[in-house]
């Protein structure tokens, strides 16, 4: 067999090879984007579930503070956990007023000092 001959039979055995892994790799591609297209649609979906709870319980507390929920509905917030959870709404509530406030005066600390009259003068 001479050199061309096994260099022929070399590069048609590389190109069988090269053939091969880009076929592996693309199916291996679209299986990965499918999964990322996939997963994102379940984040979307989820977004929206968390969305729809976040407005169910907005409303049930608004309705509870304009004593317009019906009296049935007034044992859901004697319920442990949400009584709970209440409690430490109102917390984080004041936590949340604590650290505003300190962020004012932090800003206020920031802020040039006025200047007096009296030493310009």
């Amino acid at each position: 067999m001479t050199v061309w001959e096994k260099t022929l039979i070399n590069l048609q055995k590389g190109h069988d090879r090269l053939l091969s892994f880009a076929a592996v790799f693309s199916e291996r591609l679209r299986a990965e984007i499918n999964i990322i297209r996939l997963r994102m649609q379940i984040d979307g979906v989820r977004a929206k579930v968390n969305k729809q709870h976040l407005f169910i319980g907005q409303k049930l507390l608004s309705m509870k503070e304009g004593d317009s929920l019906p009296r049935t509905c007034e044992l859901f917030f004697k319920n442990e956990e949400i009584a709970s959870s209440l409690e430490k709404l109102d917390r984080y509530n004041r936590d949340l007023e604590i650290l505003l406030d300190d962020l004012q005066h932090e800003a206020d600390v920031l802020k040039p000092a006025p200047k007096n009259e009296e030493t310009s003068a």
